[in-house]
């Protein structure tokens, strides 16, 4: 196998306001593996406040493209994943583009899309949010999406969620980006509740999951920022409702099964999340959407260059079909990183 990467910045659609910062662009690194006449596709984004280590990562690819160039026999990506697990600890967001690719080259070479070899459903009754901030939310109304979301977080937000909900009369989730105080939420209870919010996302800091337990919060609750891996389920079982995953976070489509299955046996909800990214990564997460009780994936509408040549999510509807591995062809012949 040949493992190529590549580094493309993603101009935003809008400025994107969270309770960090205000960010106007964002970088990706996107993998290609070719084994034959098959290529797969895989994703990470460089979240600023992460605090990635980009050597690091160009380190961690250099030693898995070496890896895969020595395998030869049958494979899986459950099998290779485990295996590169072994040899190093790679950086979950390089480990997930990896992970990601392989299942698109694995079913390409079956002739099976990703939902049918993890026994997923193609056409989820669920629906996605539409994330929206500050900066855009009266343009995107127009979008038409059956879901929003409102980040939070930062001086003025509970005004800004009275205005929001003035104008828009549909579901409406909040993702607080761990930007509120204990003392902030019990003073925003009332006001989440009388807005119809059907959901508050991480609302506190990590390391201050524990103070959940003390406030009646009459609202599903989950947990993003507090929840790195699947260690950490049976902890923030005791303060949360349900776990955000994100292929990115938790290193990948194998990793991710394993998170669903422990969720699902501790009585969590499920939400599945995404970074800023394009069509590669919401592809991937998107053919396991049937396993989720809440879907966040709209990182394709968030950019202003994508390279599939199709959506996967179409006003908040999961969109696959029988092609095989993700279902999407992919234009990366710019930017390659040496």
């Amino acid at each position: 196998m040949k493992l190529t990467v590549y580094r493309r910045e993603y101009p935003l659609v809008f400025p994107f306001r969270l309770s960090y910062n205000t960010y106007y662009s964002r970088t990706g690194i996107l993998v290609k593996i070719q084994e034959g006449d098959f290529s797969g596709y895989g994703e990470l984004s460089l979240v600023p406040y992460y605090h990635k280590d980009e050597a690091k990562l160009y380190g961690d690819l250099d030693f898995i493209s070496s890896f895969l160039e020595e395998i030869k026999e049958d494979w899986t990506p459950e099998k290779l994943y485990k295996e590169i697990r072994e040899e190093i600890s790679p950086d979950p967001a390089v480990m997930s583009s990896v992970d990601c690719a392989l299942y698109d080259l694995y079913g390409k070479k079956t002739g099976m899309p990703i939902w049918e070899m993890v026994t997923s459903r193609p056409n989820p009754s669920v629906e996605s949010s539409l994330t929206i901030t500050s900066e855009d939310w009266q343009e995107k109304l127009d979008w038409n999406w059956p879901v929003l979301k409102l980040k939070m977080g930062f001086a003025g937000d509970m005004e800004l969620l009275k205005e929001v909900r003035e104008n828009y009369d549909g579901p409406l989730r909040v993702d607080v980006n761990a930007g509120w105080t204990v003392e902030q939420l019990i003073q925003n209870i009332d006001g989440l509740v009388e807005a119809e919010v059907e959901m508050i996302e991480q609302p506190l800091k990590p390391g201050e999951d524990d103070q959940l337990k003390k406030i009646d919060i009459p609202l599903n609750i989950f947990a993003d920022e507090s929840v790195q891996g699947i260690d950490s389920f049976d902890e923030m079982s005791e303060f949360y409702d349900g776990i955000n995953i994100k292929l990115q976070k938790c290193g990948g489509i194998t990793p991710a099964l394993q998170m669903i299955r422990k969720a699902q046996a501790l009585n969590l909800k499920l939400m599945a999340g995404c970074m800023t990214e394009s069509s590669i990564g919401i592809g991937a997460i998107a053919h396991l959407a049937s396993f989720f009780d809440f879907l966040d994936l709209d990182g394709e509408y968030l950019i202003e260059n994508d390279f599939g040549n199709k959506k996967f999510v179409e006003k908040g509807e999961i969109v696959l079909s029988t092609a095989p591995g993700i279902g999407c062809e992919f234009n990366l012949h710019e930017n390659l990183v040496d």
